[in-house]
């Protein structure tokens, strides 16, 4: 498993429900220098802690360690690859991707 998928996960979802860490942190009761250390140390939390901080986000597991949901699983492997680097991508790169899909399905006829 990539902890830097798992965090990155984290943090867009954080950012997409406008709430923060500290809020996260409260809601879990995992103390915050706990946190700090997993995402300097570039580890995935234990199993409990990672259920605690995707029930608190309101999402699956492993939507926080893949950055996709079983629901949104496709067996394409090109868009399997995109999938799972998509949650890197800064805010940026998404504007970027949104603008080049909407290009490519006008190009469709799709919307």
């Amino acid at each position: 498993m990539n902890a830097e998928i798992f965090w990155k996960t984290v943090k867009a979802e954080v950012e997409r429900q406008k709430t923060s860490f500290e809020w996260l942190y409260r809601k879990t009761t995992i103390p915050k220098g706990t946190f700090s250390s997993w995402k300097t140390r570039k580890l995935i939390p234990r199993a409990d802690a990672a259920l605690s901080i995707a029930r608190a986000l309101g999402v699956s597991v492993e939507y926080l360690l893949t950055g996709t949901d079983k629901g949104e699983f496709v067996s394409n492997p090109a868009v399997q690859e995109i999938t799972k680097n998509i949650v890197l991508f800064d805010d940026n790169d998404l504007e970027a991707v949104k603008a080049l899909v909407k290009t490519m399905s006008g190009r469709y006829g799709t919307k």
